[in-house]
């Protein structure tokens, strides 16, 4: 990530941290709060007054110190107690990613925010410079691994600074508004707490260790234990030793006791005692503008102090506004650390501005969105269930060992700006994408546009059945596009993944994720579906470079690109005749010529539902019997089209949880096609091409396809093997 050198260059003109020496850790502190074994005897110099105010500290929110926070405060002992990893997971919730996107919904960067009220984020001026920066951004909660290092659910909030901004560049923060509800409709932002601003200084002292929690470079959380040695405090930040990484900025810092000190903003990089900078590898720069932050000497992080916010809070919050109301009696209380210590449970309600969220006493839990159990009566703190909903279904799913697949995501490159899509004029022929028609079922992103693009394809999707309405790609399989320079282009290759390993599909950040079917309802169906690829991987995977080839590869892991199909119907090496079989044949034609290809499943109204799960528990989802691919090629300079419609036996579900693959494919006309689906339709260039009863039956012969010319032909011969139609048996 490239620096931001107006905030190093502002940490620079303070003083360097070699300047001054943290002092030497005194032993002769308060009796009356420290226990008598540690305590020097003697009188409590004058000097040690604010180390007695530091270790009152430790009594926050009710909390009993023990004698290893004592003696570890006057440096006697750098051990720590085991409920010090319990509150680091209560302190982690509130700590949202924070995606910055343009006007499209493209990904542009990364940050760290966490929640300081029930309803405000608190990040860095850099991040949100100004309240139109805020627009399309998102707060993403629990953007987490679980305990066996897969994804986890996540929740998406938008960014509301139009409801609520205060910033300062000089300081570097900024206070934006969080909508109350994730974009999955359902989760409320309370459901993750938030810190709480102490606007008392003394927090913590020179030598003492901090944490971050953080989402480095847009990564999982991640925290930073221990290891960060706090090495001068100035008037308004903190100097501190710290694994920090771009992505980082806006991430809270804490003392032992899990209050929050500083925000971090920034690193200090080393001077080269001539007015520039020293370089890792000795070179000397005027400037750090346009230098990656991985070349810098970094000599420590900064972050600024808590106390001084809050003193700058105090003389600008508007005390009329409901937020800033809000605010001021967050700062006093409530928190999620404190109603941890308490014992308390923060109900999953989203309050209103100016009202605090309510904590009512609960025995034995304290509910927060972290996938861990753990038992800590002892220390006086509730235990954290697991709030991840699990399926109806009490199927069990086999944990990962030695030879079984593990699910992982492949390589996919989050940047979507380089994104172009389906290129109508590929062929050398004019070949229109479908249009929609019924813009109410479409799923849109940020700017309003319902083509969503990737490498070499679009899709559209439907959000009502949550699947793809359709899509569209450009295939060339000439040997230059398919290996345009030396490298691996092989399965593992491409995915960056293990010969076990499995594909872990991942949703679209540039839709509404209610609007997408996660890749958990595909993995906790009990085998019953594969990932149907609508778009193959195969088929788009080619370009001018190797990491254009990596980049659509990855595109086609995107579950807007993927559909609930049966085992047989999917894979070609799993039966005769079947889907897969129809793409191989496509291929073959595809390696000495360019094809376009439309295709999707078809939506009927009257597709039988499956009980499985999301990502926030049971749904009911229509399963399509039916899929369609039309093929597009250039024949002698003229466009030729031919429609396939292919149908998978679903009589099993959901009753038994249990598929077959009966199925076959049909040639059609494209206006039966067209009757046959719902929302959109093929523009005329598309029907003028129709090859159906003109060389299409060749094609269908190639692979064993019957040949419809209308769509009444076509369902009663799909019907023919459903239960009440002729009896026939198709398999």
């Amino acid at each position: 990530m490239i620096i931001q050198p107006n905030v190093v260059a502002a940490a620079k003109r303070r003083q360097p941290p070699e300047a001054a020496a943290p002092e030497s850790r005194r032993t002769d502190v308060a009796g009356a709060i420290l226990p008598k074994a540690i305590v020097t005897a003697g009188p409590t110099p004058a000097s040690d007054a604010a180390l007695a105010r530091r270790a009152a500290n430790l009594t926050f929110a009710g909390a009993k110190p023990t004698t290893t926070e004592l003696e570890r405060l006057i440096g006697t002992n750098d051990l720590v107690d085991e409920f010090y990893l319990q509150r680091a997971l209560v302190a982690a919730a509130p700590v949202m990613r924070i995606t910055l996107r343009d006007a499209a919904g493209r990904e542009r960067g990364w940050a760290t925010g966490f929640m300081v009220s029930p309803r405000l984020l608190l990040t860095n001026w850099h991040v949100f410079p100004a309240v139109g920066e805020t627009s399309n951004a998102i707060a993403e909660a629990h953007y987490v691994l679980d305990i066996a290092g897969n994804p986890a659910p996540s929740y998406r909030f938008a960014v509301r600074g139009d409801l609520f901004y205060l910033s300062d560049q000089q300081l570097d923060f900024s206070l934006v508004a969080v909508d109350p509800l994730a974009q999955d409709g359902r989760t409320p932002l309370s459901r993750f707490g938030y810190h709480r601003l102490i606007a008392e200084p003394n927090k913590i002292r020179e030598g003492e260790a901090m944490t971050l929690i953080q989402h480095p470079g847009g990564e999982r959380r991640q925290l930073s234990i221990r290891e960060n040695e706090l090495v001068k405090i100035l008037d308004q930040f903190l100097w501190y030793r710290s694994d920090t990484a771009p992505g980082s900025s806006g991430a809270p810092a804490f003392n032992d006791s899990f209050q929050v000190v500083a925000l971090h903003h920034s690193g200090v990089a080393r001077d080269d005692g001539a007015g520039g900078y020293l370089l890792r590898d000795g070179t000397r720069v005027a400037s750090l503008d346009g230098i990656d932050d991985s070349r810098v000497d970094w000599v420590a992080n900064e972050g600024l102090r808590v106390s001084v916010l809050c003193a700058f809070l105090r003389g600008k919050l508007d005390p009329t506004n409901p937020f800033a109301q809000e605010l001021q009696q967050a700062m006093q209380g409530g928190d999620i650390m404190s109603s941890a210590l308490a014992g308390n449970v923060v109900q999953p309600s989203a309050p209103g501005p100016g009202s605090a969220g309510v904590a009512v006493q609960s025995p034995s839990t304290l509910t927060i969105p972290l996938q861990l159990q753990i038992s800590v009566a002892a220390q006086g703190i509730p235990p954290l269930p697991q709030t991840i909903p699990s399926a109806t279904s009490a199927v069990v799913q086999p944990s990962a060992s030695a030879g079984m697949e593990a699910l992982r995501y492949p390589i996919v490159d989050r940047d979507y700006s380089t994104r172009t899509g389906y290129d109508a004029g590929f062929l050398g022929i004019a070949a229109p994408l479908p249009k929609v028609t019924s813009t109410a079922i479409v799923s849109r992103m940020a700017d309003g546009g319902h083509e969503i693009p990737y490498e070499h394809f679009t899709v559209v999707v439907n959000k009502e059945r949550r699947l793809a309405l359709f899509t569209a790609s450009n295939l060339d399989y000439s040997t230059s596009k398919r290996r345009p320079e030396p490298g691996d282009y092989s399965r593992k290759g491409l995915t960056g993944l293990g010969p076990n390993d499995q594909e872990k599909w991942l949703t679209d950040p540039r839709i509404p994720q209610q609007d997408q079917l996660p890749d958990v309802f595909y993995t906790k169906d009990a085998g019953s579906f594969d990932k149907g690829h609508v778009v193959r991987r195969e088929d788009v995977s080619w370009g001018d470079s190797r990491e254009q080839i990596v980049r659509a590869n990855g595109d086609t892991f995107h579950v807007t690109n993927c559909t609930p199909q049966v085992l047989g119907f999917n894979r070609s090496e799993s039966g005769k005749d079947n889907w897969g079989d129809l793409e191989n044949e496509i291929q073959k034609q595809a390696k000495t010529e360019r094809l376009s290809v439309f295709s999707g499943p078809i939506l009927a109204a009257e597709d039988k539902f499956f009980e499985g799960r999301d990502d926030f528990g049971p749904v009911r989802i229509q399963i399509p019997r039916e899929f369609w691919k039309l093929v597009l090629a250039s024949e002698s300079g003229k466009l030729a089209a031919y429609a396939f419609v292919l149908q998978q036996d679903l009589r099993n579900i959901p009753e038994e949880f249990r598929v077959t693959a009966t199925w076959k494919p049909y040639l059609v006309t494209v206006a039966a096609l067209e009757a046959r689906l719902t929302g959109f339709g093929f523009g005329r260039q598309i029907h003028a091409a129709d090859r159906a009863a003109h060389g299409g039956a060749a094609l269908a012969a190639t692979i064993g396809a019957e040949v419809h010319s209308n769509a009444a032909s076509m369902v009663r011969s799909g019907a023919e093997g459903r239960p009440g139609g002729s009896g026939k048996d198709e398999t």
